[in-house]
């Protein structure tokens, strides 16, 4: 994740105006990818719909979903998922700790960038050090971005040899792997790339199954990498296909329609906002689809450095006057079919902070009990804005919103602007404004089943654990980024210790007690957990399987697609 520090956007798995978020549900397989299997053939050339833009190459803006699935073709990560959800070795070899503090690391041997630069010790230390902000003063301000307040843990990466290194941290953290992972998002560039604002600009290079042709903004176009240093289980050249056009088609009305015209082989969906689309598609047997797991966890984030939010009765008010089974009826279901699940927490059951103690459920006689006592406080009737993206859909989920609050009395103006004019001004770069200036704003962060996609969005400044040195000393210069993931803006000291020692002890009664501190603060409000689907033609075939390098299964659907390695064209 990064943030540009001229226009800081957070464009990652973000969902605005409970509209343009991600999805989930159980990982399943409908339509025809049940036939029998056959074997893998080599060749193909295929257009893909997505419905974020490429934005860039570079480190900031960030790609959303989609769009960062299409790049994750050219790019790799140290570590990757398995189906379980454990964190296991990719671009790495191996990996190790006695104490959670000090990391080692070591790397497979012979792989090398498209370039042809190998990928070893200096190669990752460099990548390292520029999501840590470390480069800034060396190669440019390109380098930088909000993987520096994701880092913030991070104290110091050093090379043991050509393919080991070791990352020391601040404080203990046992679940540092999901971090260094990063929902998919650090990947290594080559280093050619890194270090000017030009070539970081001009073409992502990566160790990836296929290789950058071309691309804009609205199309992305890769080429079968011919050197790449993976192998199916026969011993075949991977991957399969020998090109993937990836083309933004923003209605998913005209996704679905490319799909079964065949202008499409396969689009990716959202439950935010595509609900009706997907159900369709679900139906249509000569369309195959895919789902991502319950692990997606959209919450309305509630700033508390600005009125009406400031005031904690504002806050209990909101979170018992919004009536999240009528949303979900309104806007998850579409002829008794519905999709993602009602929240009981801020993250799901899938994770491992959840619990249910603290949550505020429902209550429209409790919501009018804090209403009465905001205006005791301030002699004003509760009422705040809304930002909106510029979508139908989007402007239909908010305006659900709008008449339940209203039920309570509270009234919400609706603000429509473009979803990168919204995600730039909630991130903004360091110095050009005082932080997020919504009152209120609804998008998604939080997921995963562990803390590394949790913890640094909840706390209000990601380096102010205990003994980090981080923005201090020689690295005060970076002392600016480190509050810019907190779009709630709270200076709750209590809150901060609760989830930075929950962190620190790993435990999963620690990690439930720090949510039941959260939820305590109404700090956020959680609204209906998000699917993301795939949908496809019945020619292409392994998409539903993912074999890791390390051996086993990855997770074959996430916010980003699937992985494209080892889809093939059936004959």
């Amino acid at each position: 994740m990064t943030l540009n520090v001229k226009r800081s956007r957070r464009v990652r798995q973000i969902a605005i105006g409970l509209g343009l978020a991600l999805a989930v549900s159980t990982v399943g397989v409908s339509g025809s990818s049940a036939a029998k299997v056959q074997k893998p053939t080599p060749g193909g050339d295929i257009t893909v719909g997505i419905f974020d833009l490429m934005l860039t190459n570079c480190y900031s803006p960030n790609l959303a979903n989609s769009a960062l699935g299409a790049i994750k073709t050219v790019y790799e990560g140290l570590l990757e998922k398995k189906s379980d959800g454990t964190v296991v070795p990719y671009l790495l070899e191996a990996f190790s700790t006695t104490d959670n503090i000090t990391w080692t690391f070591k790397l497979r041997s012979g792989i090398k960038f498209h370039n042809g630069e190998d990928l070893n010790t200096a190669a990752v230390l460099l990548n390292l050090n520029a999501l840590m902000g470390r480069l800034a003063g060396v190669y440019g301000l390109h380098t930088l971005g909000s993987a520096v307040p994701f880092t913030a843990n991070m104290a110091s990466v050093d090379p043991i040899d050509n393919l080991s290194f070791k990352v020391k941290l601040w404080r203990a953290q046992p679940d540092f792997p999901d971090s260094l992972y990063a929902s998919g998002r650090f990947y290594m560039r080559a280093p050619a790339q890194i270090k000017t604002v030009t070539a970081c600009r001009a073409a992502p290079i990566g160790t990836g199954p296929f290789k950058f042709v071309s691309g804009t903004e609205t199309e992305f176009k890769v080429t079968k990498n011919t050197s790449y240093w993976r192998k199916d289980a026969a011993g075949n050249a991977l991957p399969y296909l020998d090109s993937i056009t990836f083309k933004y088609v923003s209605e998913p009305s005209q996704r679905a329609n490319g799909i079964r015209s065949g202008k499409l082989d396969a689009a990716q969906f959202t439950s935010a906002s595509e609900v009706q689309q997907i159900v369709s598609l679900q139906a249509d047997k000569k369309v195959q689809m895919i789902a991502s797991p319950d692990e997606y966890y959209p919450n309305i984030f509630l700033n508390q450095a600005i009125a009406p939010f400031n005031n904690e009765h504002a806050r209990l008010a909101f979170a018992y006057a919004y009536d999240v089974e009528t949303f979900y009826k309104a806007r998850n279901c579409v002829k008794g079919k519905c999709i993602g699940t009602i929240p009981t927490s801020i993250v799901g059951k899938a994770n491992v902070m959840y619990n249910t103690k603290g949550f505020k459920k429902y209550n429209l006689e409790n919501a009018k009990k804090e209403l009465a006592l905001y205006k005791a406080d301030t002699g004003k009737d509760l009422e705040f804005t809304l930002p909106v993206a510029e979508t139908t859909a989007s402007l239909a989920n908010a305006k659900a919103v709008q008449q339940i609050m209203a039920k309570a009395g509270i009234k919400v103006t609706l603000n429509q602007e473009t979803g990168s004019a919204i995600v730039a001004k909630a991130f903004p770069a360091p110095g050009t404004s005082a932080g997020n200036p919504y009152q209120a704003l609804p998008i998604l962060l939080f997921e995963g089943q562990g803390t590394s996609f949790t913890i640094p969005f909840l706390v209000s400044n990601t380096a102010n654990d205990v003994g980090n040195f981080s923005g201090k000393g020689p690295l005060a210069g970076l002392a600016p980024f480190y509050p810019l993931l907190s779009l709630t803006r709270h200076k709750n000291a209590a809150v901060d210790k609760a989830l930075f020692d929950a962190r620190a002890a790993g435990t999963p009664a620690a990690l439930k007690a720090a949510t039941e501190v959260v939820q305590n603060a109404a700090i956020v409000v959680p609204t209906p957990t998000l699917t993301y689907f795939y949908g496809l033609s019945p020619k292409l075939k392994g998409f539903d399987t993912y074999t890791l390098a390390s051996g086993g299964k990855g997770k074959a659907m996430t916010n980003a697609g699937i992985n494209w390695t080892g889809v093939y064209v059936s004959k």
